[in-house]
């Protein structure tokens, strides 16, 4: 009786270890594909594979920003302050997109993660979502994202710069309102720029019409020293011609 007793609790004994293992060896398998699951989840992200295989220079360190995105502060002011930060970087997508989550917290940093894989191909198109996002009026999210795409070109005068500007914001009129429109113009500004200088102190409170008086005034600045560069160019040049004519008679 005795041996059918012990062989009776050793097969209960048996039966709660296989039961174990079993569980043991389930919790493992569930928990190497939660894993798996969250390394793949972790390397996901929303840009294009041309941004995603780009190196960050080495040089390039993460700074620290003092403007942090959550969803309840200005949009363009945010991006101003992101692109000056990263200034030196203007011109490496990868650069200006791989660090913009750092810059964001809350309910935007999951707006950023909540993007579909794969699909932002540079800065500037990841400039044009986040402002179509965060812009409040959505009737006026065409026309921002058309004011908000003046880029200055190389070499570009600020002539240049504030005909196409006028132009826009004629196009523009009644569609978008005036402090995004003096907003995307300071944005194309260059922070060494004098008129970028005179004005960013006052860019939340700025008119249209005091801008358009600061902006020629700064015109005329520009073509004034047009004309000196000019002169003082020939002036270096005369020396040169009276030689040439000097050692030909």
């Amino acid at each position: 009786m005795q041996q059918d007793a012990d062989q009776i609790m050793s097969g209960e004994i048996l039966r709660e270890l296989a039961e174990m293992r079993e569980m043991m060896t389930a919790r493992r398998d569930g928990g190497r594909r939660q894993l798996d699951e969250s390394i793949e989840q972790a390397g996901k992200t929303p840009f294009a594979r041309q941004i995603q295989l780009a190196v960050i220079p080495p040089k390039c360190n993460l700074p620290v920003f003092t403007n942090i995105f959550d969803g309840s502060i200005c949009a363009v002011h945010h991006i101003r302050e992101y692109s000056w930060s990263l200034l030196q970087w203007e011109e490496n997508d990868a650069v200006l997109c791989k660090y913009f989550h750092a810059s964001l917290t809350g309910e935007a940093l999951q707006w950023f993660e909540g993007l579909p894989v794969g699909t932002i191909r540079s800065f500037h198109h990841l400039q044009n979502i986040f402002l179509g996002q965060y812009i409040n009026n959505n009737m006026l999210r065409p026309g921002i994202e058309k004011v908000f795409s003046l880029r200055r070109r190389i070499n570009e005068s600020l002539r240049s710069l504030t005909t196409r500007w006028r132009i826009m914001c004629s196009e523009m009129a009644r569609r978008v309102d005036e402090g995004n429109l003096i907003l995307a113009f300071i944005n194309e500004l260059f922070p060494t720029d004098l008129l970028y200088t005179e004005i960013f102190r006052t860019k939340d409170t700025i008119t249209m019409a005091e801008l358009r008086e600061f902006q020629e005034e700064y015109l005329t600045l520009e073509e004034k020293q047009a004309i000196t560069n000019a002169n003082e160019e020939n002036a270096s040049l005369l020396p040169r011609t009276a030689n040439a004519i000097a050692s030909t008679s």
